[in-house]
């Protein structure tokens, strides 16, 4: 995903942030809606909160000697505080609002206790999905979810269904999401509360663009935007053309992006809600970037970057430094950019964010390379390149740990089962034995249906065996293909490798693919474009192969090739057919002609003069690296590895890290291919 996707969701995520202060629930039985003055406070808090989350917070504090102990109004005003504190302050801040919740629900016999407890769950699920790991919110608020109770007063029911359908959306659950939406849509309708009818419309119009349904969705932003207006409400006004501006991207309609994004930030000026109008700065400041005002841009990170510092919000102030950044190098201040880029990636480092750091270190080269630093954009791209390979491995790590975890709770719960049954046979045993000196004559039968159990209950578990082997075979086959385009995956290669490779050293010719802007494939023509695009790559490639060749869908958009028994004519000629494949002709999609090229590394091994072998991880930098290189000097070009003067595999990887040097040195020769050109060598 391009910076610009990514930024523009989690400007939009964190934008729901204050919106969450809607989450605040109180289990307790149904009862009449009674709107004392200290119920309409709350409740009032509850609005303003979401623009002014520390205001609100400490006027709910000042309130909370004028509910009673225990009482549903200090539940649902310690919940509310909870959450508005969870939308915007520092997670150390959050932390004593769940404990005291917590510390009500343990105790004996406290009124309310057990609503406590499921209140204290719902501020650390909002807060868990905040810092990101939505995975764990997800699970928090399915077990809050399954003690709800039946009767709940209306505004309780919209909170919970609100927090889990903000959850579910950006944990990627589209379909579930847009049912939960429109479910607190027509609460919210029923109860005529104008904030929430247009925070629900927002957040119901951001789950169609998700599901990529952009009229759907601009048509239902284009409501909660009318609502707000209609009722002079600022702060949701600035979401829903938050909402709006985004859709409208999508949509090609870039006057309307922008002026939805200027018109939020009025909004949220004029509510005095300072993290949304850093926020919306900053999906300013990303959208003159991706247009490329990059003076402009620049004035709008600036301008939200004091905000955001100003709030502690370290989110902001990472894209603020970000964007400052790349609008410099752009404008060719080169070292000035590039301190600011690494400001913004230290904070991602600080905080654990390697998925930001990836971003930002892709992004960083592509402005490098635009700017004419080929040394500084192959250095940024070759760090992309190592941290998204440490990604991906953890990813597929954590994926066979989740894959472990369900086997084992399948096999828990199997024997659990299992158990069960026996207890059962023992009781039944048990029984028979206490009858037995006046029932003899059912001895025999109750001895048959024993044994009839135990063989029923033998059948059932060699049948489940057999279910569970044929299902493991069955994950093994998906787990080792790429859904998209149905080639291998990574698993699948490391799997082959292990028979391929001779004490763990490579034998072959190895050719790695990347597309040329694949990003701005996704940024102009959509992701179903880009998918498109993708497809066809994967076809042209197996047309172009042998079938005996392997494949690899390697990541994003790479593909890594891995060709037995080649001749040293060959091996050229080869890497020049697939250029020509891939940019013989235009993608079609939806009406849409969208040209193809790619880069191209590419090596055989043992790798000459020496001979050297090197196991595949070496040989795959080092294509990884040649490949980097075409990308940096034009694209749409390959560059193979023909002679590499090295003793051993260290040498080969002391040369990997500076390759270009190395070739200006006489130390490689590389042979250059240039698509829809005439072939030419560099010695």
């Amino acid at each position: 995903m391009s910076r610009a996707a990514t930024l523009r969701r989690w400007c939009l995520g964190l934008g729901w942030c204050a919106a969450l202060t809607l989450a605040g629930a109180t289990l307790v039985p149904a009862r009449a809606q009674s709107f004392d003055s200290v119920t309409a406070r709350i409740l009032a808090l509850e609005d303003s909160g979401r623009g002014r989350p520390f205001d609100a917070a400490q006027a709910l504090e000042a309130l909370l000697p004028a509910t009673a102990p225990h009482g549903a109004q200090r539940l649902e005003l310690l919940t509310v505080q909870g959450l508005v504190l969870a939308a915007g302050a520092p997670a150390d801040s959050i932390e004593p609002a769940a404990t005291r919740l917590e510390a009500w629900a343990r105790e004996p016999g406290a009124p309310n206790a057990a609503a406590a407890g499921s209140a204290a769950k719902l501020v650390r699920a909002r807060s868990v999905a905040r810092d990101g790991n939505l995975q764990r919110a997800d699970a928090m608020m399915q077990e809050v979810m399954a003690t709800l109770p039946t009767m709940l007063l209306p505004r309780e029911r919209f909170r919970y269904i609100f927090t889990h359908g903000y959850i579910k959306d950006h944990a990627g659950q589209l379909e579930a999401a847009v049912r939960m939406h429109h479910e607190v849509l027509a609460i919210a309708d029923a109860q005529g509360d104008p904030w929430r009818q247009s925070e629900a419309r927002s957040a119901l119009a951001y789950s169609y663009y998700g599901a990529k349904q952009f009229e759907r969705a601009r048509a239902i932003g284009g409501e909660a935007v009318a609502i707000a207006e209609k009722a002079d409400d600022p702060v949701s006004l600035g979401r829903a053309l938050t909402v709006v501006g985004i859709v409208l991207d999508s949509l090609g309609d870039q006057l309307g992006e922008r002026r939805s994004f200027e018109a939020a930030i009025v909004a949220a000026r004029r509510a005095g809600a300072k993290a949304d109008e850093a926020r919306y700065l900053a999906n300013l400041a990303d959208f003159f970037l991706k247009n490329g005002e990059y003076r402009i841009a620049l004035t709008r990170a600036e301008a939200a970057l004091p905000l955001a510092r100003d709030l502690k919000d370290a989110n902001i102030e990472m894209v603020a430094l970000a964007n400052m950044g790349l609008a410099h190098i752009a404008l060719q201040h080169l070292e000035l950019g590039k301190r600011y880029v690494r400001d913004a990636i230290a904070i991602d480092e600080g905080r654990g964010s390697l998925t930001g750091v990836t971003d930002t270190l892709e992004e960083l080269g592509t402005y490098l390379e635009k700017a004419g630093d080929l040394a500084g954009a192959a250095s940024a791209y070759h760090q992309h390149r190592r941290l998204a390979t440490t990604l991906l491995r953890d990813d597929q790590q954590k994926s066979i740990l989740a894959m472990q975890e369900q086997y084992d709770a399948d096999r828990r719960s199997r024997e659990l089962a299992l158990l069960n049954r026996e207890n059962e046979i023992k009781a039944e045993q048990l029984h028979r034995r206490d009858l037995q000196q006046h029932l003899w004559w059912l001895l025999a039968a109750a001895f048959v249906m024993s044994f009839a159990v135990v063989g029923l209950l033998y059948r059932r578990v060699r049948q489940t065996n057999r279910q569970l082997t044929t299902s493991n075979e069955m994950l093994k086959v998906q787990g080792e293909r790429d859904p998209l385009t149905g080639l291998a995956n990574r698993r699948h290669f490391q799997s082959v490798m292990r028979q391929l490779a001779d004490d763990g050293k490579l034998t072959g010719t190895v050719y790695l693919v990347d597309i040329d802007h694949f990003k701005h494939v996704n940024d102009r023509h959509g992701h179903s474009a880009g998918d498109a695009v993708l497809v066809e790559v994967a076809k042209r490639l197996r047309e172009t192969l042998r079938e005996e060749d392997l494949i690899v869908r390697w990541g994003g958009e790479e593909f890594l090739v891995v060709v037995q028994a080649l001749a040293p004519d060959q091996v050229d000629t080869l890497a020049q057919r697939m250029l020509g494949a891939l940019d013989r002709t235009p993608v079609v999609c939806e009406k849409q002609r969208i040209a193809v090229t790619a880069s191209i590394g590419y090596a055989t091994f043992p790798i000459g003069p020496a001979l050297v072998r090197v196991t595949w991880e070496r040989a795959i930098n080092l294509v990884d690296t040649a490949m980097y290189l075409a990308k940096a000097h034009g694209r749409n070009r390959a560059y193979g590895v023909r002679l590499l003067h090295a003793r051993d595999e260290a040498s080969i990887e002391a040369i990997t890290c500076s390759l270009e040097t190395a070739w200006r040195d006489g130390q490689v020769a590389l042979t250059l291919l240039q698509g829809r050109t005439p072939l030419a060598v560099a010695a």
